[in-house]
Order: C-alpha cells, then sequence, then structure tokens
C-alpha cells in the first residue's frame, strides 16, 4: 500500500538509502570522481565518468567510448552550468550506439539524467524505471500532476512533474537530490519484483 509522502517519511527512506553500503558508498564514489573531473572537454575524463556509473548503476552502455565522443562533441559543460534540460535529451541519443534489433539509436535517457545529476545535482533529478512506476502511482492515486506516462521521458516535463510531487505533498525539508533518493528507494521498495517480471516478459 502507498504510504502518503510526508517529511518524516522521506526522511525514514532516506535513512534507508544511506544506511546500505552498496548505495550510499556508491553514490559517494561518484560524486568524489566528478568533484576531481567536473568538465567535459577531455576524452578520457568523460570515459573515466561513463565507465563508473554504467559498472555502478549497470545502465548497459556497451559503446562507453562512442558515448564519451558524443558528449565530448556536444560541449556541454555551458548548458549543464545553465540548467539547460534539453542537454539530456541530446545526450541520450545520436551516439550512434545502434538498438539490438538495428532501426536507430537506442535511448539512453535515464544514464543521461544520471550523468547530468552528478555534476549539478539539485538541478538536474534522476530517471529511473522504478521513480517513473512511484510518480504514475501517486498520480493515480492523488492525482499531484496531469501528466500522461510517456511525458516523464521529455525532460523538461518530467522536471515539472517531480517540482509537483514537492509541491503537492509540501516536502519543504528536502532538496532536489533528497526527492530523488526517496522516489527510487521507495520505488523499489513497492515494486520489488519489477526487474524479474521485465525480464520474463522479454523472455530473458
Amino acid at each position: 500500500m502507498l504510504q502518503t509522502p510526508t517529511n518524516n517519511l522521506l526522511d525514514e527512506y532516506i535513512d534507508k538509502f544511506n544506511n546500505d553500503e552498496r548505495y550510499y558508498l556508491a553514490d559517494q564514489a561518484i560524486i568524489n570522481l566528478f568533484t576531481k573531473f567536473p568538465e567535459n572537454k577531455k576524452l578520457e575524463d568523460i570515459l573515466l565518468k561513463i565507465s563508473v556509473i554504467n559498472d555502478l548503476y549497470s545502465t548497459n552502455i556497451f559503446g562507453t567510448f562512442k558515448m564519451a565522443r558524443h558528449i565530448q562533441q556536444l560541449d556541454i559543460d555551458t548548458d549543464l552550468q545553465q540548467g539547460n534540460p534539453d542537454i539530456v535529451n541530446k545526450i541520450s541519443t545520436g551516439h550512434g550506439i545502434p538498438k539490438p534489433k538495428g532501426n536507430g539509436d537506442r535511448n539512453f535517457y535515464s544514464f543521461a539524467t544520471k550523468y547530468c545529476n552528478w555534476h549539478y545535482q539539485d538541478v538536474y533529478p534522476i530517471y529511473d524505471s522504478f521513480v517513473d512506476k512511484i510518480l504514475i502511482a501517486y498520480r493515480d492515486r492523488d492525482n499531484f500532476s496531469n501528466f500522461e506516462d510517456r511525458e516523464l521521458k521529455k525532460y523538461s516535463r518530467f522536471k515539472e512533474i517531480i517540482a509537483d510531487f514537492k509541491k503537492y505533498y509540501s516536502l519543504t525539508q528536502h532538496n532536489l537530490k533528497q526527492i530523488d533518493k526517496f522516489l527510487w528507494i521507495y520505488g523499489k521498495n513497492i515494486f520489488p519484483n519489477y526487474y524479474g517480471q521485465k525480464r520474463k516478459k522479454n523472455g530473458a
């Protein structure tokens, strides 16, 4: 059963995140890395950041060099500093990494939100399958925001939906990064069998 988001509920689940070594230490490792290499001009720096995210968060980027070259060519640093949401969608496609059955590039939307987030954590919320499912569940129950499912993958709209979530439930004591952590770990708690069901559906 869904619990209504409150500042106390967020504190409870954020504590669970921070007290779990798998999640907290992975998060800290990436924060430390991005602090040391904040720019995206050198290919080797970008490649290192992509590889660490890919390993710790299983973002399934099999063409890491192609993605690194793509990000370098986009010259994203000014856009990131300005909080431009369009950069997420630019990173997620146009990299030349094909879909398993061809027909264009794969869309690495979730990865792109993570890559931007660890540069500016309180500007770029993270999209993830669990975040997607929990936001839809709260929309269906409480109508906290008026959106269609597919709008969660339009990043400027996704940011508006997160802002609606914070405002509707009066989550005044928490910043964007903390709300990120809550949505992910609470979604993982509410939908524990999601990935297993997804693999079964896909025949894996």
